[in-house]
């Protein structure tokens, strides 16, 4: 039976959900503050992975707490004031760096991600946008043998998933990127996974199949959600509000705030992150977006440019933007590729959003019959996208979600 749906949140995650919900027959709307894929979802490496399965409370997280405490590393960055204010969430996060928690993490979202990689594929094709997509796989570059030494649980992780890699030393390296300079010892590939050189282009070409299908997209805040015996409201600032049947919370690093409205509690982080684009030198370019592991950033072709990726800020989702990190990532990316001056005058900022335990929540609300959350991708909510529309929209059916979601579910926290 076709339902009414309100999707908050115009991200990738939220652009997925409805696009699902539509094909399985429901009519969609999906709000958003700004036009669709232009907060987080614009600003990410593009890729599309079935590898990114090791989170980031992982168990050599508490042996690293020094470095990162003293400021040492450029993979992340924090405000002490602000660590200091959210330290039971910290501390929370901290708590989930075992083995055992990080095995199964990593077992829940090869399922999401592989799933996720397969639609994508199929929604490109119908989509016509096949340009958009790269193979080639994703690399991981470590500049010291000390460093990819370290990389090995995320190596046995990546086994115990049937993850499919390749190793290079330095010289094999060279012969396959040849746009690195030869500051690298070692890489890992990860063969299968994909890219894509423009995520705001592949968010259009999706939101462009939904509406031509008959979906409708509204720019508007959402100022108010409400359940009363005839269903839901969604209170809109700038268009007339919304009575469905069914939202779908899907707003990322302000989803939390939303579910409050209704008396959920989530423990909803952020990872704000940056990028900046450099104009190609006319040297040899990059064939996929590359990981400098040991510099904490990403160097990735994109139809804008080469974007630099910085690495996690933790600090408060709205405090200014601090381009500190990404200045670094700059001037440590050109020791590894020749690149020419900055295209923007000021970098992009985004915030990720993260729960305790690094795993998305997906499914429904606990209190609320037609009230579901999708959202909590942290920095891979590209890659988990579709997977994820696909999850919500089998619970909304009523039928078997098409691989486990008890990993996701929201009640595997007090809320």
């Amino acid at each position: 039976m076709s339902r009414r749906i309100v999707i908050v949140g115009g991200g990738i995650v939220g652009v997925c959900n409805a696009l699902a919900l539509q094909r399985a027959g429901h009519s969609v709307t999906l709000v958003d503050r700004t036009t669709p894929g232009r907060e987080t979802s614009y600003g990410n490496a593009g890729v599309l992975s079935e590898s990114s399965i090791g989170v980031l409370n992982n168990p050599g997280l508490l042996a690293s707490l020094p470095k990162l405490l003293m400021g040492r590393s450029n993979s992340v960055r924090f405000s002490p004031l602000f660590v200091i204010r959210r330290l039971g969430w910290m501390l929370k996060f901290l708590s989930y760096c075992t083995t055992s928690r990080w095995q199964a993490a990593g077992r829940a979202l090869r399922a999401l991600q592989t799933l996720s990689l397969d639609q994508h594929k199929a929604w490109i094709a119908e989509a016509g946008v096949d340009d958009l997509l790269r193979y080639g796989g994703w690399m991981k570059a470590f500049r010291t043998t000390e460093s990819f030494e370290a990389y090995a649980g995320e190596l046995a992780l990546a086994d115990e998933n049937g993850v499919v890699y390749s190793v290079f030393d330095e010289s094999q390296l060279r012969q396959i990127e040849p746009g690195l300079k030869p500051i690298y010892k070692k890489a890992v590939l990860y063969d299968e996974t994909c890219g894509v050189s423009n995520p705001a282009a592949l968010t259009d070409a999706y939101v462009a199949m939904f509406v031509e299908s008959g979906g409708t997209v509204l720019q508007a805040s959402v100022s108010g959600l409400s359940q009363g015996e005839s269903g839901w409201h969604v209170g809109l600032d700038g268009a007339d509000d919304l009575s469905p049947d069914d939202v779908v919370i899907a707003a990322g690093a302000w989803s939390a705030e939303i579910a409050g409205w209704v008396g959920y509690d989530l423990p909803l982080g952020w990872e704000r992150g940056y990028h900046l684009h450099l104009e190609p030198a006319d040297g040899p370019q990059l064939n996929r977006a590359v990981h400098d592991v040991d510099g904490g950033f990403a160097i990735v072709p994109m139809q804008q440019g080469v974007r630099i990726t910085s690495g996690v800020e933790i600090a408060h989702r709205d405090a200014p933007p601090d381009y500190s990190q990404i200045r670094r990532s700059v001037a440590l990316a050109r020791d590894g590729h020749e690149m020419k001056g900055e295209i923007e005058d000021t970098p992009w900022m985004g915030r990720r959003p993260t729960m305790v335990d690094s795993l998305p929540v997906i499914g429904p609300a606990p209190r609320h019959d037609g009230l579901w959350f999708n959202f909590g991708h942290q920095h891979v909510g590209l890659s988990m996208a579709p997977g994820s529309a696909l999850a919500i929209t089998a619970m909304i059916d009523g039928a078997a979600p098409p691989i486990d979601m008890d990993p996701f579910r929201a009640t595997r926290f007090s809320i």
